[in-house]
């Protein structure tokens, strides 16, 4: 009796977590982005998190409009050996995607420099407009 009650609970306990894996995973959408709250005196911003090639091709980032700010760039932090000073560069548009290829933006390396804020308010949307005519538009969610 007491084998019959154990395997009818782990039968309940895997139907549990099927049921929660498949009605409350959300898919993984292919670009995630965050910031932290800007000050409102300031016209820059920085945006973290990864973007991930959604076409199963290779695809060019040809241009990022924002609703906040005038300018969105891509930049680049990387340390100098010999200095030990970190430098920011911008890189050019188009940025290329490669198929499967996810670039992974962060404070010590790749990420977004908005720039020139408007007198706006709500959510902060950026649209990627890829080189095969489509674009994606993304909500950047705020982190503290």
């Amino acid at each position: 009796m007491l084998r019959k009650i154990n395997i009818t609970n782990a039968g309940f306990l895997f139907l549990i977590q099927v049921n929660l894996f498949v009605f409350c995973h959300k898919p993984t959408e292919p670009i995630q982005l965050w910031m932290k709250p800007a000050p409102e005196i300031a016209k820059t911003a920085a945006v973290y998190g990864e973007i991930r090639n959604p076409f199963g091709k290779d695809v060019e980032i040809r241009n990022i409009v924002s609703n906040h700010y005038k300018t969105v760039e891509f930049h680049e932090s990387s340390l100098d050996n010999e200095t030990q000073i970190a430098r920011m560069r911008k890189l050019e548009y188009p940025i290329l995607l490669e198929t499967n290829q996810t670039i992974q933006l962060m404070r010590s390396g790749k990420h977004l420099m908005l720039y020139e804020k408007g007198n706006v308010s709500g959510d902060l949307t950026l649209e990627f407009q890829f080189s095969n005519g489509e674009s994606r538009t993304v909500i950047v969610e705020e982190k503290k």
